[in-house]
């Protein structure tokens, strides 16, 4: 099987996307897919001069006029230009089938001979009214985002989406058909190569009193970092010792408690940030990320991968990504400071509790959440779709 991977984003960042887009090519590598990449870059997308600086012109005024932010990469003829620049490229290359991911721009006008595949974790629709920083964006923005999405997913002859919930969304949002619909995990956008033996070493050297919380994320807000601090202050009040690691973002209008330190952004581009991050996960008894708004979640797949039950919310697609009582304790968005920080002391003190979440966290990431199961699971669905 050959498929094209046309990546609009910098696949060979493993910062962009998370590092999902540069994970996607090589899961279907490793199934023993043949894959040719296409990368749409920057100057790929640039219209002509004109219709560029008008588009930026609506960018600035929408701004100074505070009638919504203007996205001018969601844009149909943004949109409807690339896929006339992919004709040429695509022409040339020998392949079964055309496989997009994370964002609709590229497939949603493309014209090809072979299936379109399209791979992805979420959809504008079901962001616009769900994510804190889409909520403000242009009606025109809005409208070309819903024109995009619904476009590529009418474009593509399957659809694979990460979770049950960005699944739903395309049925309910767009009308598209169960039948065409698969749902396939990501996996952790980490090299692992250690097992299970290794990993109840670590799980041993957690032994303690105190409670070390992780948090990771770069939208404080969303990933709800307000909650963990709060919660580690209550934990802390309650006389339970307990230490906080911030890492990508932390508050800007307060000063952190003597229990917490912060750590800027690390970069997965280099393999001693990558060592610094399996530390991390190493070294912590839970990844504490209760998002308010979330498609997906690398990080909670990272976490099992580790051994490192996540303590998160119940909301889009966390829950097809972190089961309660599994790998992980799940929250509703309801839940007091004081019935979280309860549940964590009563798991962290239960020895025998704790060591079996964290080995069925990890039991997790080897059956389901990572990359190679992903690959495998993506060839059967394209092979039988094929015949």
């Amino acid at each position: 099987m050959k498929i094209t991977f046309i990546a609009e984003t910098k696949y060979f960042d493993r910062d962009s996307c998370s590092g999902t887009a540069y994970w996607i090519p090589i899961c279907l590598k490793r199934a023993g897919i043949t894959v040719n990449t296409i990368h749409v870059s920057i100057p790929d997308k640039l219209l002509p001069p004109w219709e560029e600086f008008g588009l930026r012109c609506k960018q600035f005024f929408s701004r100074w006029s505070k009638k919504g932010y203007f996205e001018p990469e969601m844009q149909v003829r943004r949109a409807e230009y690339i896929a006339e620049k992919l004709k040429g490229p695509l022409s040339t290359l020998d392949s079964d089938i055309i496989l997009t991911a994370l964002s609709p721009q590229s497939s949603a006008f493309l014209q090809a001979k072979q299936p379109i595949v399209y791979w992805t974790d979420w959809i504008y629709s079901a962001c616009t009214g769900f994510y804190p920083s889409l909520r403000s964006d242009h009606i025109d923005t809005r409208w070309d985002g819903h024109i995009l999405t619904n476009a590529c997913l009418m474009n593509a002859s399957t659809l694979i989406f990460s979770s049950q919930w960005a699944a739903r969304s395309a049925i309910e949002l767009h009308g598209i058909s169960p039948h065409k619909i698969h749902v396939v995990p990501f996996g952790p956008n980490l090299e692992i190569d250690h097992d299970e033996e290794v990993v109840k070493s670590w799980i041993k050297k957690r032994e303690g009193k105190t409670i070390k919380l992780l948090f990771i994320g770069q939208a404080w807000y969303r990933k709800g970092g307000d909650i963990v601090l709060a919660v580690a202050k209550r934990l802390h009040e309650l006389g339970q010792a307990v230490e906080v690691t911030l890492v990508g973002s932390k508050p800007m209008d307060e000063a952190l408690p003597d229990y917490a330190k912060a750590f800027d952004f690390i970069s997965k581009n280099s393999p001693e940030n990558n060592e610094k991050i399996k530390n991390l996960y190493r070294e912590s008894h839970f990844l504490f990320v209760p998002s308010r708004a979330e498609a997906f979640g690398i990080v909670f797949c990272e976490a099992s991968a580790f051994g490192l039950p996540s303590l998160t919310t119940f909301v889009g697609g966390i829950s097809d990504v972190v089961k309660n009582g599994v790998n992980g304790l799940t929250f509703s968005l309801e839940a007091t400071i004081d019935e979280i920080s309860n549940t964590i002391i009563t798991t962290f003190n239960n020895t025998s509790l704790y060591q079996t979440l964290c080995l069925s966290s990890f039991n997790e990431y080897k059956t389901r959440l990572n990359w190679d199961v992903s690959g495998q699971r993506v060839k059967e669905i394209l092979t039988i779709y094929l015949g």
